[in-house]
């Protein structure tokens, strides 16, 4: 288990002696916010103080110095006043600013993280550039190091006003807030969860983002109803959108119109509120629309549409499969046939092969040789548009069979193959979708 430790900055200032806030709990008086940080964030647990100082800073603020005729303590001295069981280590840093400096500064800080610290960051005497490193580091030490973030931190002494006019202000009315910024460095989650889902399609990230929310939302006694109320119908709009995508991820080909027409609805209930409760989300919506904004009411074209979604996320496996299922499904559609009968889809099989191959009648190896003549009959106009079968289940083999076989196509040649099989059968979907169309039609008129 991780150690819960606070990482600071010792900067040059004369800082002075204050009272610090946080949540209705008051610190120590003292000149150095790491003081107050520890006494007001640890709540009783062992909590280590990494403490980044410059040699300059060091000697300004390490030690007990004079000032005038007043002695101003050392960060040493005040952690020894008020907490002398504080594990305090200083690690001095450099006072470059320039790029290679920076990564010094990154290196450092990184060394002082251990595997699943829980880090409280105070950046209150941060300087130029340093937040900005600090922000990085926490980013990336929480996956290389499987560190968390207990809080960032800055103590706003400035609220008191000048320096100069606080050093003349009675010590009852020094009392600085400190700020919690925890909450912005949040957006580093859903930054990583958006870019996830716009590169990939993949929403986990933004689902587990929002069901966090959600969770804190509904232990908040202070939220009303209506807030709770919002955030639970865009925690199920993400939801909808990780299920929406987990059935094409999966090739649940069949579910796939279901789904999107659930995550259409929810979304709809969402634009009708107003979308504040969770902000990083609501700029969201309009990109999680266009995502499905290629399917409609048409479940043949649907199931080609769902392949160009495979191949734009990069799904290549499930592109190969769901074309070549789906062909299958959409003669299946047309014909009245049980979409999940392994026997009718079967026949379908077998029907394409043979046409496409011309094999003799009495080399065919199927179950009913009527039902699949009739197939054969009703496909025979489209031999030239399903030309590109036989190639695409060859793919799909191969890659299911994970290249274990003679000659394996090489793996930079996939996409562009299921690129071309995509384009090539396109025609073929088109044309069942007419005819499903027509008979329907059809159907209603009668």
């Amino acid at each position: 288990m991780g150690r819960r430790v606070l990482l600071s900055f010792l900067g040059l200032g004369d800082y002075e002696y204050c009272y610090y806030t946080y949540e209705g709990k008051t610190s120590t008086y003292t000149r150095f916010i790491q003081t107050a940080v520890y006494e007001l964030f640890r709540n009783d647990e062992p909590m280590d103080v990494v403490v980044f100082a410059t040699k300059e800073a060091q000697d300004r603020n390490g030690q007990d110095r004079k000032k005038g005729d007043k002695l101003l303590e050392g960060i040493g001295t005040a952690f020894s006043r008020i907490a002398p069981e504080a594990n305090v280590k200083i690690v001095e840093i450099e006072s470059g600013q320039d790029e290679q400096a920076n990564w010094r500064l990154f290196d450092r800080i990184m060394d002082e993280i251990k595997e699943g610290d829980t880090i409280y960051f105070d950046i209150t005497h941060s300087f130029r550039s340093i937040p900005f490193v600090a922000l990085i580091v926490l980013n990336y030490a929480r996956l290389v190091k499987k560190a968390d973030i207990g809080a960032i931190i800055y103590g706003w002494f400035e609220v008191l006003g000048r320096p100069i006019d606080v050093e003349q202000m009675p010590e009852e009315q020094r009392v600085a807030p400190i700020v919690n910024l925890t909450s912005m460095a949040k957006l580093l989650d859903w930054t990583n969860g958006v870019d996830q889902f716009l590169r990939t399609g993949d929403a986990s990230i933004i689902q587990a983002l929002t069901a966090k929310e959600n969770s804190e939302v509904f232990r908040n006694p202070s939220l009303s109803q209506a807030v709770k109320d919002e955030v639970k119908e865009l925690r199920e709009l993400t939801k909808r959108l990780d299920q929406t995508e987990k059935a094409i991820r999966t090739c649940r080909s069949l579910q796939i119109d279901e789904e999107v027409q659930k995550f259409h609805e929810q979304l709809g209930r969402v634009r009708s509120a107003s979308a504040e409760a969770i902000k990083p989300l609501v700029p969201l919506l309009d990109v999680m629309e266009k995502k499905y904004a290629m399917f409609d009411d048409d479940p043949i074209m649907n199931s080609w549409k769902a392949v160009r979604w495979c191949l734009d996320h990069g799904l290549i496996q499930q592109a190969l499969t769901m074309l070549e299922e789906n062909a299958v499904t959409a003669v299946c559609r047309v014909l009245g046939l049980d979409l999940r009968n392994e026997k009718a889809r079967g026949d379908v099989h077998s029907a394409i092969e043979i046409l496409l191959r011309d094999i003799p009648k009495e080399e065919w190896r199927v179950r009913s040789v009527e039902r699949v003549e009739q197939i054969i009959d009703f496909l025979s106009p489209y031999k030239g548009d399903l030309k590109r079968f036989s190639t695409l289940k060859e793919r799909r083999n191969d890659i299911n069979h994970a290249g274990a076989r003679p000659q394996p196509l090489k793996a930079e040649k996939f996409w562009p193959d299921a690129e071309q099989s995509f384009r090539e059968l396109g025609a073929f979907f088109e044309r069942m979708s007419a005819l499903a169309k027509s008979m329907q039609t059809v159907k209603g008129n009668g």
